[in-house]
């Protein structure tokens, strides 16, 4: 696309563009400057301005999250117009907006999420489905609402799993719900426009999900069994109206399989599974014996996961990841549909988020590793591609940085890859360098734009981000190493990234800091009790400190054996790799931030570390987040925590 072309495209939708209040030209037509100011604080802890956009099923109307300052308003405009309302809004400290979606053209579904205490104590999060009005203020109803023969007054947890939009019935939306008993699922028929729901399919047995074919009927029932860490997958055999066992595995034992979804034809159905030791896309045949698979895509070194591409119900490709985001398509109209894409925006990865009902118009996101997400709106018989917004505008190709994927030995010669971050200011000499360890542990980092990594690189640090054994991405027996593994080569992995970065002669020996959340906020504290010397500063942010109270936390939860497994059972073990009962070794300053509402790693965790370093006379620094969370939902607590993390590094990381 020319810049004249895209100019025109901006000033035919420009009222349009002036009610998103971020129009931009997609960053790979920004001049770049020279400058390498470091940017204000508030870029970093801002939210994006623009999320989840979604073009209405006749492709008339956008549906946006937009986020104002710490508030959060879902917004629908109108195209031909720039005609908008704004149906709902938090200020992310009551409840966030997990999603939102158009039912039909004219009715929204929301999805909130919040935190709750139950009687014992323990925190979890919730969930509710609300509906309203697409195109005009209206009144919210929730969708699900308590059953009154339920025993023990249940409130069902989790209200949104949404299994079918039906498209031949507008008015209604399929839903899995525990409504009628805690923990086994029912599926019902919610009508968008009064909430009424009428029961199709009753929950059984150790079912935990539903999933339903394109058609919006019920065909596969996942059930799991904790005891025994099996998942098994049902498959209703339509010629027969029999459920029959189609795929089972042992969690951590064996490898996963998916549901990745349905084609239009009700017995095709895709699913992710194992192919020579690597997750691959697979199309299954549910209308003959032993459900027989063809092979779609697979990747020889890199797992693939991803989501399915439609139109008009088919099935056309797949967005897969790598480290980098990519496509593949075996739908003949969509390679030229894509390749044209890629030819007129050649410098970004292009994803084609949805589509009208008749394929002809549709909301594109484009985003690499300096662009960190523009949306345009595609109409493909004019042939016109029109910006719409970018998700953060202040943060532009001349001011991040691209990754570089390095790969380095540990100690034990397994070849690992990791994502390195020069600053801007980077001069070839060993520099101030951030080890910054992924959460999960099962996760991974790659190339992709993150806010952590961009906002240490562009105060002047080195950032990078080992993928350890354990990382998901590389296969299952690599994902497996994350079992019972905590704290043994995972954490010897971190340190053997330092050492490849030091012969690299790239980071500074004496300038080395380990940060991270979760998962990665306990490397940050292993880092700092295991190799004392190694470091010269940690920040664990909602890290664990006591892997053993840590487990024994698990009884309260319905996946207690999964999870446990996952930890180790072996209790000295545990012992052994809990930096709380390490504080002693402790030689370098440490942040920790925790939220008192973190419903995923309890803030118990960071305070019996607290007054461990405290009762041994170490330099730290602890800040609770009051009704913090563990995704720093609410933006006072972003800002607090991304200023304490300034000041911290500012202090003990001087570049």
């Amino acid at each position: 696309m020319s810049l004249r072309t895209c100019l025109a495209a901006c000033l035919r939708v420009s009222t349009l563009l002036a009610l998103l209040t971020c129009c931009l030209i997609p960053t790979q037509l920004h001049a770049a400057t020279t400058s390498h100011q470091p940017l204000p604080l508030e870029v970093f802890y801002n939210d994006a301005m623009i999320e989840d956009i979604e073009l209405s099923p006749d492709g008339t109307h956008l549906l946006a999250l937009k986020n104002f300052g710490g508030d959060t308003v879902v917004m629908v405009v109108e195209l031909a117009s720039g005609k908008t309302i704004y149906p709902a809004k938090t200020d992310n400290k009551e409840f966030k907006f997990n999603w939102v979606s158009w039912a039909n053209n004219d009715r929204l579904l929301m999805s909130l999420r919040f935190d709750s205490r139950a009687p014992n104590g323990v925190k979890y999060s919730q969930t509710r489905l609300l509906a309203t009005d697409a195109k005009k203020q209206g009144k919210m109803i929730t969708l699900v609402k308590p059953d009154e023969d339920a025993p023990y007054n249940h409130v069902s947890q989790y209200q949104d799993n949404v299994i079918s939009y039906l498209p031949d019935d507008p008015e209604h939306v399929l839903i899995s719900v525990d409504r009628e008993m805690a923990h086994h699922q029912t599926v019902y028929k919610a009508n968008v426009y009064t909430g009424r729901l009428t029961r199709v399919k009753k929950h059984s047995g150790s079912v935990r999900s539903w999933y339903a074919d394109r058609q919006g009927n019920v065909r596969i029932g996942e059930h799991y069994d904790d005891k025994k860490r099996k998942v098994t997958y049902k498959i209703l055999d339509q010629a027969t109206n029999k459920w029959v066992v189609a795929w089972e595995y042992v969690v951590f034992d064996e490898p996963s399989i998916y549901i990745a979804g349905f084609g239009n034809n009700p017995n095709e159905l895709y699913i992710f599974a194992d192919h020579e030791g690597r997750q691959a896309l697979f199309k299954t045949d549910l209308s003959k014996p032993g459900f027989p698979r063809e092979l779609m895509f697979s990747h020889e070194k890199y797992d693939v996961r991803g989501r399915l591409i439609y139109s008009r119900k088919e099935v056309v490709g797949l967005y897969y990841y790598d480290g980098n985001s990519r496509s593949v398509f075996w739908n003949k109209e969509f390679q030229a549909f894509q390749g044209g894409l890629d030819k007129a925006l050649p410098d970004t990865n292009n994803y084609i988020v949805n589509m009208s009902e008749d394929a002809r118009k549709y909301v594109l996101y484009t985003t690499n590793a300096t662009n960190p997400g523009t949306y345009l709106y595609g109409d493909r018989d004019a042939k016109t591609l029109s910006p719409l917004a970018a998700a953060y505008p202040d943060l532009t190709e001349d001011v991040l940085i691209e990754k570089e994927m390095r790969r380095y030995k540990a100690r034990d010669g397994l070849e690992l890859e990791g994502f390195l971050s020069l600053p801007k200011t980077f001069a070839n000499k060993p520099t101030a360098t951030i080890i910054l360890p992924h959460g999960g542990p099962m996760s991974e980092d790659g190339k992709s734009f993150d806010m952590f990594s961009t906002f240490m690189a562009n105060r002047g640090y080195v950032v990078f981000q080992p993928n350890f054994r354990g990382s998901s991405g590389y296969g299952h027996d690599f994902m497996m190493q994350a079992v019972g593994g905590m704290g043994l080569e995972m954490q010897d992995d971190l340190e053997d990234a330092v050492k490849y970065l030091v012969d690299e002669k790239i980071a500074d020996p004496k300038k080395v800091c380990i940060v991270g959340a979760s998962y990665g906020g306990y490397a940050a504290l292993m880092g700092a009790t295991k190799t004392p010397d190694l470091f010269q500063c940690a920040i664990s942010f909602a890290g664990m400190s006591d892997l053993v109270k840590m487990s024994n936390n698990f009884r309260y939860f319905t996946n207690k054996n999964t999870a446990r497994k996952q930890f180790g059972e072996d209790k000295k073990q545990l012992k052994e790799t809990s930096p709380v009962r390490m504080a002693e070794k402790v030689k370098i300053p440490i942040l920790l931030i925790h939220g008192d509402d973190d419903v995923i790693v309890p803030v118990e965790q960071s305070r019996i570390m607290a007054r461990a370093l405290e009762k041994n006379g170490k330099v730290h620094e602890y800040i609770e987040l009051e009704e913090g969370t563990h995704n720093l939902d609410y933006l006072p607590h972003r800002q607090q925590t991304f200023e304490a993390m300034e000041k911290f590094l500012q202090t003990h990381l001087k570049i």
